[in-house]
């Protein structure tokens, strides 16, 4: 049996947004056109609604919100069959890692399943939420005769390394380093409510 841990050093990069994906990683030229797309292709955009928005984060503009159950919500971009989704109420009793380990144990058995890395590093809120501790995992599996590329990422807000929010993105492998892109944005933004 694979034994999963935490990536160092460079693969480090990976849970701060670059992430890595057959062993190379996106230029910072890639990552810095990405950013700067971001200004006029993403929006703030508020869900998790109870009594009023419980989180919001920036993510694309033009992707389709759909409520999935209580602090779960999906944008979508059904043109090209990619997506974000959170969950802002994940599990605070179990640390980012412990929830990526969980993640990688609950995937055991998916078709054509393959871990293309994990990592856990540090990150900087630019929604107030102070620094934030990220875990993540990328891996590909087969969906009928398709493969799927998904990174799934569980995050401590202010300094915190419990597995509060998560955040996962999916799409066609082709497109990781939008999706990457999409999901260091909304990482990043993520802003819940006091």
């Amino acid at each position: 049996m694979k034994k999963f841990g935490v990536v160092t050093g460079i693969a480090a990069m990976a849970g701060a947004g670059a992430l890595l994906i057959g062993g190379t990683l996106p230029s910072n030229a890639a990552v810095a056109s990405s950013n700067s797309q971001a200004a006029s292709t993403y929006a703030k955009r508020y869900f998790a609604v109870s009594d009023g928005p419980h989180a919001s984060a920036y993510v694309p503009k033009t992707w389709k919100h759909q409520t999935l159950g209580a602090w779960q919500d999906k944008f979508s971009d059904a043109k090209h069959n990619q997506s974000v989704r959170f969950n802002t109420a994940y599990n605070a009793n179990i640390s980012t890692t412990q929830a990526m380990k969980r993640k990688i144990v609950a995937l055991k058995h998916t078709r054509g399943l393959h871990i293309v890395s994990t990592s856990t590093a540090s990150m900087k809120s630019t929604s107030g939420q102070g620094p934030l501790t990220v875990s993540t995992v990328v891996y590909t599996y087969r969906s009928g005769k398709t493969t799927r590329w998904v990174a799934d990422r569980f995050i401590g807000v202010a300094g915190g390394k419990s597995a509060e929010v998560e955040i996962a993105v999916a799409g066609a492998p082709k497109d990781y380093k939008y999706l990457g892109a999409v999901l260091l944005n909304s990482s990043r933004s993520i802003q819940l409510s006091n």
